[in-house]
């Protein structure tokens, strides 16, 4: 996050990339389906009202003022960051399926892309984006998964698994 606003920083890209503007990249067009998918749908029978609107809101108005509405705009946008590594002798091809394919493999990695389909990659980062906006009401819930605290259950596995 920075100033409020929430971004995608990768090394292969020369600028974070704010997260709205990645979500239409991978096909998500109506901000609306981009809101539900990390807020969620506000429901007034909440006590609690976990809606975390009001911190996600600057997000697409930032988009907006990049003038980014479509999944095209959005690929060509990315394909200005993008570094693309090169790959043996092949031909750089359209900028824009460059940027769709750096998303694919590259961001993310350990989620597959199959046939197209960025739906999992799309759930996974709407979880995380979801979780950064509940630390950013609560900083009680930032967590780091690298303190030997949150290692237990994979040492249990390690040694599960060892033992099988």
């Amino acid at each position: 996050m920075s100033k409020g606003k929430m971004y995608l920083h990768q090394n292969g890209i020369s600028e974070d990339v704010p997260i709205v503007v990645l979500f239409k990249a991978m096909g998500v067009q109506s901000d609306r389906e981009i809101y539900e998918l990390i807020i969620g749908e506000k429901d007034p029978d909440d006590e609690d009202n976990n809606n975390f609107g009001e911190f996600f809101d600057v997000n697409l108005e930032e988009c907006a003022k990049l003038d980014i509405f479509t999944q095209t705009q959005a690929l060509e946008w990315m394909s200005t960051k993008v570094r693309v590594p090169k790959r043996g002798n092949m031909q750089r091809g359209k900028s824009a399926e460059e940027a769709r394919e750096f998303i694919s493999d590259f961001i993310l990695a350990h989620i597959p892309v199959v046939n197209g389909n960025f739906k999992p990659k799309i759930m996974y980062c709407a979880v995380m984006a979801r979780r950064v906006l509940m630390a950013k009401k609560d900083p009680k819930l930032v967590d780091d998964r690298d303190y030997v605290g949150n290692k237990r259950l994979e040492l249990y596995w390690s040694t599960l698994h060892h033992l099988c």
